[in-house]
This record gives structure tokens, C-alpha cells and sequence, in this order.
């Protein structure tokens, strides 16, 4: 019996079946039977969610079109041929700033990217990554196309053109937006970022000198002439060379997805994901912040430099270093002066100290950075020995001296040159730049200042739902001082009133101290006072000991 158990003749060995590796269609299948599989939302909850966004879509584009329709109204009224040719220059000015912004976002983001878990495990098995990516490059491309009709549309209308010349515009803007992000992905593939940098620094330039056309062409220092008929035609040529564009960068595009690192699709995906997740906290603050890491990341180390002078002027100083070794943020701001010239030249100087501050006010943001750290940070601002308003005054130094600067660059604007403009004094011109100017600042002070939203805190019932009580003001930070300081000018008012305001505000924003260091202060005095009690408890107790 041993013998006929150790025979190898009842000895059936075990095949290996030969396993196929699962195709890209077969993983996402999985994936989508997984997600569906474990959805918690039910079908009347997704209906209703449907219905708000629907209703709220119908609002939005209702309060568009009319500002599309005034707009139209208030621009008919500039029929000269040097206005005609102005408005016709604008559309080539956003194409290139819409560009421009596909082209960095691109950068930023990949355009092509995946999140951590798709890196951990379907980038590392044994799948063709095109098929795994080529919908993500789709739906960046479908994003692009999306977001530059919809400017270009904008745009045109509002600028007083005809049905087909806003047909023309919005396609021409769309396809050129999608070309530089299947530009953006074809670079990506090859792991080559300075050619997009450059091209979307020439787009964004491009933009800046278009509007700078439009305020020449507006008061005649250039001769152009642009009707209908050629702004079409123009929008027409632009159309062709960006399909041909899209085209050929599609082709190679989607050729070289394989060749795409995983390192740069879950980097791209990472930041993604942080970044929704800070506006889905409507954390505006955060989405910088993530941003200015994520650079931060990619530089890696720069050369340390020591500081110079004493007490506040170390902290300005440090401010003026910060800006010396970063100095991008000026030429957004030297970008900026444009506008009020613009709007003036088209007619609508009535609210360019509005447009104005708010394009300073956002300008200003990135020079704000540590004047964020010690708001942010309260332990540290506490371990300076300077009171809060004063670390303030010190911080803000640098910022306030550029927006006086461009107040002073924008005082022409108000003078008026544009047909149609009002003509001032040059004393009121130099009070509304310097309104407008704080304006911005002001505004820029309050965003930085303004406190994240306390999700913890209890919730405020409203017919939309329960809101945290800070969610309004945080959404409207910044904005609300640029028009609430510009509002007597936009009234037809004297600047002296916005001054005035602008005063005021300063007062509360950057002299008076904030409800957290009045309880920091607080306590403090009462943990001394308990200390001094305790010491009177001490010493009466050894008295007494001492009797006895």
C-alpha cells in the first residue's frame, strides 16, 4: 500500500491557467461598479440637488443677460470710428489672457493627472496607461473649450458686437484655450515645462498689449481701423491657425501619454484634490496657499540672505527682500494700470474706480504673504515685542508704497481722454487714483485678515440650508471695501468722501485691535491676577503660621 501511494502514476499536477492581465475598459468597469455599488445618495435627493443647480443656473445666466443688455446699451452710445476700432481690439486682448490662464493652470496642474490611488495601483500594473489617460485629457481639452467659448462670448457681447461676430469670437477664443492645454499635455509628456511657462508669459503680455491698444486706438495716439466686417474676418484667421494648432498638439499629445511619469500624474492629482477640497471649505485663502507650496515644492531651496535694520524696520525689510527675490507680482500689478485707462477709453468711466480697486485688490494679494503668517499665526505675532498694530503698519509698508505708485500711474484715467469720458480737474484726478488705490489696498488688507470658516461653530438656519455664521462675509471679503470706498465716486460723489471712508476703514483694519487679542489680553490679565491672588493666600498663611 506504501508502494502504491508513493507511485507517481495517480499524481495529477496543477496547471498554472494562463491569466490574462485586465484591459484598461475591464479596470474603469470595475471602478465605476465599485463607486455605484456603495452610493449613498438616494434618487429623490439627487433630483432635488439636480433642480438647485438647474434653478440656480437659470438666475445666473437671467442676471448676465442683462448685464450683457445694459452693457450694449451704454456702448451704442460710442458710434465714432476710433471708439468702433477700440471695442474691436478687446476680444484679441481676452483671447490672449484666456490663453494665458489655460496655459498656466496647465502647468500647474499637469494637464493630465491622476489621483493617489489610481498612482498606487493601476499606474504600476501591466495596463496601457493611454487608454487610462485619454479621458482625462479629454475632459481638460472639453474644460478649455467650455471656459473660452463661454469668455470669448462674454466678451464680444459686451463689448457691442454683432450676433456672428460673437459666434466667431466665442469659437475662436475656445478653440485657442484648448490648444494651449493640448499644447500644455504634449510638453507633459516629455517632461518639459519652460517652453509652456514662456508662452503663457507672451500670451498674458499679448493681453496686457491689447488693452493697451484699445486705450490708444480710443484716444486717437493710433490709427486703426476695424469694423465689423474685418473683426470677423480677423476672428475667422485666429479660428483656422488655433484648429490647426489643436490639431497637431492633440496628435502629439495623445502619442506621447505613455510616456508621462507617475510622479507628475499624482502631483497634479494631489494638488487637485487639495484644491477642491479648500473651495468646497469656500476657503479662498487655502487654494493660495496650496498654490504657493506647491511652487514652493518645485523650487526646492533658494540662497538664504540676512536680514538688515532694527526692531520694525527688520520686518519691512524682510517684507522688501521677500519681494526682490519674487518679483512676478509687480508686473501683475504694472498689468493692472491698464484697466481703469481701458474702461475709460470705452466709454464706461463711470465705474473704473470699481474695476480698478478690485483689480488692485487682487493684485496686491500676493504681496500680502506676511502679513498672512502673522494674522494666521497669533503665537508668533505674540512673540515679536511690538504691539499687534504696529507688526500691521510694518507689514503693509512695501504694499502701500506700490499702490501709491499706481495711483499715481492711474490719474490720468480719471483727467478722461476716451469720447464720452467726463473731464476733471487734475487735483480731483490725483484724489480719485488715491481713493481708488486704498481702495485695493484696504481690500487686500481685509482678504488677507479675514478668518477661515468656522465649520465647528453651530449652524445658521436659512431657506437654502444651514450656513456657518461666517460663510457670507468670508465669501464677500475684500470685495465689499473696494465698494464700499469707491461707491461715493461711483455716485458721481467727490473723492474726499471716499477718502473719508477709506479712513475710517484703515482705522478698524490696521489701528484698531481685533476681537482675538482683546481676549489673548484678557486672559493674560486674569491668569496675573490669579497669580497675585495665590501670592496673597501664600503670604497669609505664613502669618498665620508664624502666630501660631
Amino acid at each position: 500500500m506504501d508502494k502504491a501511494m508513493d507511485s507517481d502514476d495517480d499524481f495529477t499536477p496543477y496547471v498554472m491557467p494562463d491569466l490574462q492581465p485586465a484591459s484598461p475598459r475591464e479596470l474603469k468597469l470595475m471602478i465605476k461598479d465599485w463607486r455605484t455599488g456603495r452610493a449613498t445618495k438616494k434618487l429623490g435627493e439627487a433630483l432635488h440637488d439636480a433642480y438647485i443647480a438647474i434653478l440656480g443656473l437659470v438666475m445666473v445666466g437671467a442676471m448676465i443677460v442683462n448685464v450683457i443688455i445694459s452693457a450694449q446699451q451704454v456702448v451704442a452710445q460710442c458710434s465714432s470710428a476710433s471708439c468702433l476700432s477700440a471695442r474691436a481690439v478687446l476680444p484679441w486682448g481676452s483671447l490672449a489672457l484666456t490663453v494665458a490662464v489655460a496655459l498656466t493652470a496647465s502647468r500647474l496642474f499637469g494637464p493630465v493627472l491622476a489621483s493617489a490611488a489610481e498612482g498606487f495601483w493601476l499606474l504600476d500594473g501591466p495596463v496601457d496607461r493611454r487608454r487610462l489617460l485619454s479621458s482625462r485629457l479629454v475632459s481638460a481639452l472639453v474644460i478649455a473649450l467650455i471656459g473660452g467659448i463661454a469668455t470669448g462670448a462674454l466678451v464680444s457681447a459686451l463689448t457691442g458686437s454683432g450676433l456672428t461676430a460673437v459666434l466667431a469670437w466665442a469659437g475662436a477664443t475656445g478653440i485657442a484655450s484648448a490648444a494651449g492645454v493640448a499644447f500644455a499635455a504634449a510638453e507633459q509628456g516629455v517632461e518639459r515645462r519652460v517652453p509652456v511657462r514662456i508662452f503663457a508669459y507672451l500670451f498674458a503680455w499679448i493681453g496686457v498689449a491689447a488693452l493697451g491698444g484699445v486705450i490708444a486706438v480710443a484716444a486717437n495716439w493710433l490709427s486703426i481701423d476695424l469694423g465689423p466686417d474685418r473683426s470677423f474676418e480677423i476672428a475667422l484667421a485666429v479660428l483656422a491657425a488655433g484648429v490647426v494648432i489643436f490639431v497637431i498638439s492633440l496628435i502629439l499629445a495623445a502619442a506621447r501619454l505613455r510616456g508621462i511619469r507617475r510622479a507628475r500624474l499624482v502631483s497634479g492629482g494631489a494638488l487637485a484634490g487639495g484644491i477642491s477640497g479648500a473651495f468646497f471649505a469656500l476657503d479662498v485663502g487655502l487654494v493660495r496657499d496650496i498654490v504657493v507650496e506647491q511652487r514652493a515644492v518645485e523650487i526646492g531651496h533658494v540662497k538664504p540672505k540676512r536680514g538688515k535694520g532694527i526692531g520694525l524696520q527688520a520686518l519691512t525689510w524682510r517684507e522688501w527682500q521677500r519681494l526682490r527675490r519674487f518679483p512676478q507680482p509687480l508686473l501683475v500689478v504694472l498689468a493692472t494700470i491698464a484697466i481703469p485707462y481701458a474702461a475709460d477709453a470705452l466709454g464706461l468711466s463711470r465705474i473704473a474706480p470699481v474695476i480698478g480697486s478690485i483689480a488692485l485688490f487682487a493684485a496686491l494679494i500676493p504681496l500680502l504673504g506676511g502679513l498672512r503668517v502673522l494674522t494666521r499665526t497669533g503665537g508668533l505675532a505674540r512673540c515679536l515685542p511690538f504691539p499687534t498694530r504696529s507688526i500691521k503698519l510694518a507689514m503693509i509698508t512695501i504694499p502701500a508704497a506700490i499702490a501709491l505708485i499706481w495711483a499715481i500711474a492711474i490719474t490720468a484715467s480719471f483727467v478722461g481722454f476716451g469720447e464720452g469720458a467726463t473731464q476733471r480737474p487734475v487735483s480731483d484726478a490725483f484724489l480719485m487714483g488715491v481713493a481708488t488705490g486704498a481702495a485695493g489696498l484696504l481690500g487686500a488688507v481685509r482678504w488677507t485678515q479675514s478668518k477661515p470658516v468656522n465649520f465647528a461653530a453651530p449652524m445658521v438656519a436659512t431657506q437654502a440650508g444651514a450656513f456657518p455664521p461666517g460663510l457670507t462675509t468670508k465669501i464677500i471679503a475684500g470685495f465689499d471695501i473696494c465698494v464700499l470706498v469707491t461707491f461715493p465716486m461711483l455716485l458721481g460723489g467727490s473723492p474726499l468722501w471716499s477718502i473719508a471712508i477709506a479712513a475710517i476703514v484703515s482705522l478698524f483694519l490696521l489701528i484698531s485691535v481685533d476681537a482675538d487679542t482683546l481676549r489673548a489680553q484678557q486672559q493674560e490679565q486674569q491668569r496675573m491676577l490669579d497669580e497675585q491672588k495665590k501670592r496673597r493666600e501664600a503670604a497669609t498663611q505664613q502669618q498665620k503660621q508664624r502666630k501660631r
